[in-house]
């Protein structure tokens, strides 16, 4: 098939690297590669390489106005908010409870079954940790 999955998201960030070091630090993603640009944007992910199956991000810089991402409403049109997958709901709750993380919903039940919860990053983007059941 021509399209096989999706290569990554990309989050406009008023801190490119601030905000790729937090995502490294709270996931344990590392910068896979960034363009010479200041600020510059960087893309993260689970793997070592570009074109590996692991999961990517992209960070650029902010250059446009707009909503504050922490002020948007849940429920607006658009993409609301990243998932990272989790092996085991608890020690990811725990270990994002310790980094300090604010959740903005209590721990619910996912679509389609499993565990789920929403929080937002330090520049107010919404993400979600599920444990998806086999």
């Amino acid at each position: 098939m021509t399209f096989s999955s999706i290569d990554h998201p990309a989050i406009a960030c008023f801190d490119v690297r601030k905000l790729a070091e937090w995502y490294c630090k709270t996931f344990g993603m590392r910068v896979i590669a960034q363009n010479d640009a200041e600020p510059p944007a960087i893309v993260i992910g689970f793997g070592e390489k570009l074109s590996g199956p692991e999961a990517l991000i992209e960070m650029m810089p902010v250059k446009d106005a707009g909503p504050n991402p922490a002020e948007t409403p849940r429920f607006q049109p658009g993409i609301r908010h990243l998932a990272f997958r989790v092996s085991s709901f608890d020690c990811a709750f725990a270990k994002l409870k310790d980094a300090g993380v604010a959740f903005t919903t209590p721990p619910g039940d996912a679509v389609g079954g499993g565990r789920t919860i929403l929080f937002r990053d330090p520049e107010g983007n919404e993400l979600q940790i599920v444990e998806r059941r086999p």
